[in-house]
């Protein structure tokens, strides 16, 4: 199922696929959209519809997810710091976007699971570890004489 949004005429379709039977023949070509229409809903939904988004929209941005970059830790005050952000954006009267951020169109180079799996248990930064490792190598290359 698909959702989409058009502002514009302020409704909500959803799109539904066909499905196909255990032998991946499609049983049904698809089913019809469902629309729904927001102008239709009473004002009390559509008040408690507006808190109701923006508690899920704003919250979502305290999911965070444990990597090298964060010690491979989440506190409460990186969640708040990100609730915060988000409700400063929100709150501006003259900002239109719905997206915080803007995507960039380049991707963080890969992390190596094993200098991630050092510095957590190192207590360092990847980074941190990534120079550790480094000079931890030069030192034996340097003893093998090579």
């Amino acid at each position: 199922m698909k959702k989409v949004i058009n502002a514009a005429a302020r409704t909500v379709t959803f799109v539904f696929d066909g499905y196909k039977d255990k032998d991946g023949v499609m049983l049904d070509a698809g089913l019809a959209p469902m629309v729904f229409y927001a102008a239709k809903m009473s004002t009390a939904n559509r008040a408690y519809a507006e808190l109701h988004g923006m508690a899920a929209r704003i919250g979502d941005a305290a999911a965070l997810t444990k990597s090298a970059e964060n010690g491979f830790r989440v506190t409460e005050a990186m969640r708040r710091k990100e609730i915060a952000g988000m409700v400063e954006f929100y709150e501006n009267p003259d900002n239109v976007e719905w997206n915080q951020r803007v995507a960039t169109g380049t991707k963080a180079a890969p992390l190596n699971p094993a200098i991630a799996a050092i510095a957590a248990k190192l207590g360092k930064t990847y980074e941190e570890a990534m120079a550790w490792y480094n000079e931890k190598l030069m030192k034996e290359l340097a003893e093998l004489g090579a």
